[in-house]
């Protein structure tokens, strides 16, 4: 190292243009210091087992990184692991090849990636075995890894030191499927020997050593029921065979089928070692140990294989950081669950107490607190589950009653809030009243008003049809005064239009074709020029005149009265001037057309006169038929008038009709209105009390659900870690996690039961004292199997009396038909009580621990050399009166231990009870009486309560309104 850290030293520095290739340089560098470091880690951190023994390996290793090399690679290594995922190649290899010569290719992957990887493993893991439920932090990602190294290299063993429940078993199993190789495990049942383990030995045997096949052979304390086991897997890891376990005609046949792999491999020595040889390469042996059994160091010390041929991994916790993050993932699965199944309770559960953060790190301290006591991960888990179990019970109740009460509260306040409504609507009611009765009264004016009108507009009618008679008479006399001036005109006027219209085209053509034409023609041309307000009198202008189109209909259709007084009077002096041209007979030997003519002009002039006359009268005529017009009109709208005063009176009084009836109708609601507000009061009233204790027991009910965290969490660590403990280190850990918490208060049995529990638990033959009874709530509220310590077995006549209507079974672990009693349990959903447990039997560790097998909907469990259907009713108790049983460490992480061993305290307090009973029995018969007196009233109120709530009081308002 020194040697490298001075060439590093000796080396000149780069030169500018030479940047990126330096950079690129010190890239890969620090690449393979990472692979370095990494490996190093694996091969020397990975068996270290004391803390101080790692810290002095992180710092030789960061001063050798760090120090030497100078790179940080170490740090680019905090999320980073090297797994078969994170290569090209991938991670499956196809069944009957072999795996590379120097193990499958490793890849980089941060633990983001790494993560997802797992994830779709668990899930096609989940699919075709187990359903897995794991939590992914830290310690997973690293475990998962450390099994993926070892078991992608050809022969990859492993020995898995540590505590249970760290999650050995769940990466084994996981990696295992990931890779695609056959996982075996004995199975282990009552009987199991020396030859079943040795057939399993050599069906493995076979599978990698005929077939090539990659196996897996998992084994772990509880299966070593025989000191053989061990030296026999012990000779399988240092050779690859198990001296004796065959005999040679049991080989002949076996390795006949090898000499052409053997053959084609280039293998020259005995077939026998090319099969040990194929075992070794293809055998993956993980043994689970529990570091904290007694015979572990033993064992090991005796089977030196177990960590010269395995790569051993010490695996005894999590960090605490982790031990802070599973409470959260735990609980964030929890509610993302409870909020699927009932997404409308979401709302009311969000009081919850404590911040996550802060729950998790009490979660922590409570475990750190018990570990001198050999707390363990398993234990920590359990503690977990039991806390969402009491939780989430614990608050589905109280959220029920509280949801409950409030339907309540809100029905009352619904029902003031119905009086108020009433109370506005009798208010509104009563203005409406007065608004109908004035709006009838309007109506009744409006009819007498109507009347005296259709009275006046009679009389006006009536002057109005005098006044049209007398204009009718003044028109007629005027008409006649008209008539009469023109009745002698008229007819010369019409025949002179007449003559007009009969001239025909060729005579006006004729006069046009003239070039200067006679007197009489010009002078008659020139009357009806002027006439007609032409005032050209020239020949030019005659012809034009005369070409127009229509010119006979223009001068017979025109009007004299457009001719003016002074048009007239010229014309008349035209006349008189040259009478004689206008005179029929010269006319009509002029031309054809100028007779006609000549007559017009005559009979226009006259008329003019005539008109100017009548002029006057045709004036006054023309006002007397305005006013008659107008005088019509008037005496047209009064008939329409005194047509529609009939109807508008009838609708009047329709009107009139309708509002006395609405105030007649309102009068009426309002006085109902009044009586129902009266009798809504007293029954509000009546409630309020109700209302008040309501609201009170919901804000009791609130500071519960505020408080309900941690008191769940004392109830779980109770259950859990304090099972087997005495009172005083049962009250002194209380204490202490009480003072953590921040809780000023808790008692652990009204928290997980009720008093009439407890006088029915008494009745069934429970002892009183305090012990007893806590270890009553452990064994009802326990995930885990409870392993009961009852020398007395008092303990256990009162279970059998407490679980008698559940379909119980109690047999002992020396039946005969132990197996059978046990499978038909499990198998049909009974409960099982079994006495005289001499320890924990391996037969039974797959029931405890849960390794259930799904198959499509249903579940099976294997039970020795059985897989018998799992019936999610089955419940397993076991009991022993030794008061001091041997339960090993790993089958102490699938029960819970609880110890009815008298104690001091435990016996004073029965002699106590007993001495009270002799003593002074009324006592304790009053105590039962008043206790069951009390549960009793409870009963009752909170019967009367539902009974209550269940009524609308809404309805029962409205059928007094309606």
């Amino acid at each position: 190292m020194k040697t490298r850290k001075a060439v590093r030293e000796r080396r000149p520095p780069p030169r500018p243009l030479h940047t990126s290739c330096w950079q690129a340089q010190s890239n890969l560098t620090d690449s393979v210091l990472e692979v370095v470091a990494y490996e190093a880690r694996r091969l020397f951190r990975d068996r270290l087992v004391s803390s101080k023994d790692i810290h002095n390996f992180d710092n030789i290793l960061s001063s050798i990184i760090r120090g030497d090399w100078g790179s940080d690679a170490l740090d680019n290594m905090i999320d980073g692991f090297y797994v078969t995922w994170g290569a090209s190649e991938g991670a499956v290899v196809a069944p009957g090849q072999p795996l590379p010569p120097h193990g499958k290719q490793l890849g980089r992957l941060d633990s983001a990636d790494l993560k997802q990887v797992i994830q779709k493993g668990v899930a096609l893991y989940s699919r075709d075995n187990k359903e897995l439920d794991l939590l992914l932090f830290w310690e997973v990602c690293d475990f998962v890894s450390r099994v993926d190294r070892v078991l992608s290299r050809p022969g990859g063993s492993l020995l898995l030191a540590g505590r249970s429940g760290v999650g050995r078993h769940t990466a084994t199993c996981l990696v295992s499927h990931m890779h695609g190789y056959t996982l075996f495990t004995p199975k282990i049942s009552r009987g199991y020997t020396l030859k079943h383990f040795s057939s399993d030995l050599k069906m493995v045997m076979q599978l990698a050593g005929l077939e090539g096949q990659q196996v897996v052979l998992l084994l772990e304390d509880y299966q070593f029921v025989h000191p053989a086991f061990l030296e026999m897997v012990n000779s399988l890891l240092s050779s690859g065979e198990v001296p004796g376990l065959y005999t040679a005609e049991e080989l002949e046949p076996l390795l006949s089928s090898l000499k052409d792999a053997a053959s084609q491999d280039g293998f020259t020595r005995p077939l026998y070692d090319y099969f040990s040889y194929r075992i070794q390469q293809n055998l993956h042996i993980i043994l689970i140990m529990d570091c904290s059994n007694s015979n572990f160091t033993i064992n090991c010390e005796s089977n030196p294989a177990f960590y010269r041929k395995c790569s051993v991994q010490w695996m005894e916790g999590w960090s605490e950081s982790s031990m802070k993050k599973i409470p959260e993932l735990l609980l964030a699965k929890t509610e993302q669950a409870k909020e699927e199944n009932e997404k409308e309770k979401a709302t009311n559960r969000k009081s919850s107490g404590s911040e996550p953060g802060e729950l998790g790190r009490l979660f922590l301290k409570v475990h750190e607190s018990c570990k001198e006591n050999g707390a363990t991960p398993s234990q920590y888990m359990a503690f977990l589950h039991v806390y969402t179990t009491l939780h989430g019970r614990k608050q589905n109740q109280l959220t029920t009653r509280q949801q409950h009460l409030l339907a309540g509260v809100s029905k009352l306040n619904e029902a003031k809030a119905l009086v108020d409504d009433l109370k506005r609507r009798a208010a509104e009611q009563s203005a409406l009243l007065k608004t109908k009765q004035q709006e009838a009264d309007a109506a009744l004016q409006e009819i007498t008003s109507s009347m005296q009108n259709a009275s006046d507009q009679k009389t006006e009618m009536e002057k109005i049809k005098e006044k049209m008679a007398q204009e009718v008479s003044k028109i007629g006399e005027r008409k006649a005064k008209i008539d009469d001036e023109l009745k002698e005109v008229q007819p010369l006027v019409d025949e002179a239009k007449r003559a007009v219209g009969n001239i025909k085209p060729e005579a006006l053509s004729e006069i046009r074709s003239l070039r200067m034409p006679p007197d009489v023609i010009r002078d008659i041309l020139e009357g009806v020029l002027r006439l007609m307000g032409v005032f050209d009198t020239t020949w030019v202008s005659m012809k034009s005149f005369l070409a127009k189109r229509g010119v006979r209909e223009e001068i017979a259709t025109f009007d004299a009265r457009n001719i003016t007084p002074e048009i007239r009077q010229s014309v008349e002096e035209l006349l008189n001037r040259n009478k004689a041209s206008f005179e029929p007979k010269n006319a009509k030997r002029a031309s054809a057309a100028a007779a006609p003519l000549a007559a017009w002009v005559k009979a226009n002039v006259q008329y003019s006169f005539v008109l100017e006359r009548i002029e006057p009268l045709e004036r006054e005529q023309a006002g007397l038929l305005e006013n008659l017009k107008k005088t019509e009109g008037r005496k047209n709208k009064l008939e329409d008038q005194l047509n529609n005063v009939g109807a508008k009176v009838n609708k009047l009084k329709e009107k009139f009709q309708r509002h006395t009836a609405e105030a007649a109708k309102l009068e009426a609601e309002v006085t109902k209105a009044q009586d129902t507000i009266t009798a809504a009061q007293q029954l509000i009233s009546q409630l309020d009390r109700e209302h008040t204790r309501w609201n009170a027991q919901m804000s009791e009910i609130q500071s519960e659900l505020d408080t309900l965290p941690l008191r769940a969490l004392l109830a779980a660590a109770f259950i859990t870690y304090l099972s087997a403990a005495s009172e005083d280190r049962r009250r002194h850990c209380l204490d202490t996690w009480m003072a953590q918490s921040g809780l000023q208060k808790f008692d652990l049995r009204s928290f997980l039961c009720s008093e009439s529990e407890q006088l029915i638990w008494k009745s069934q033959g429970l002892p009183s004292d305090d012990l007893s009874m806590e270890n009553a709530l452990v064994i009802l509220q326990s995930v885990a199997c409870p392993f009961l310590i009852d020398p007395s077995s008092r303990a256990t006549e009162w279970l059998r009396t407490h679980l008698k209507e559940q379909r119980l079974e109690v047999i002992n672990q020396q039946d005969n038909h132990f197996m059978t009693s046990v499978e038909l349990a499990v198998r049909f959903g009974k409960t099982l009580i079994i006495q005289e447990m001499d320890g924990v039997e391996p037969v039974l560790y797959p029931l405890l621990r849960k390794d259930l097998i799904a198959q499509g909907p249903r579940y099976v469990v294997q039970i020795g050399d059985k897989v018998i259907d799992y019936n999610e009713d089955f419940r397993l108790f076991l009991a022993t009166r030794n008061p001091s049983p041997f339960i090993p460490p790993d089958a102490a992480s699938v029960v819970t231990e609880v110890n009815f061993t008298t104690t001091r305290a435990g016996l004073r307090g029965q002699l106590l009870a007993l001495t009270i009973q002799h003593e002074k029995p009324e006592l304790e018969t009053e105590k039962t009486r008043l206790l069951q007196q009390e549960e009793d009233k409870k009963i009752q109120l909170g019967q009367l309560e539902e009974s209550l709530l269940e009524v609308d009081i809404l309805q029962q308002l409205q059928s007094i309104h309606f």
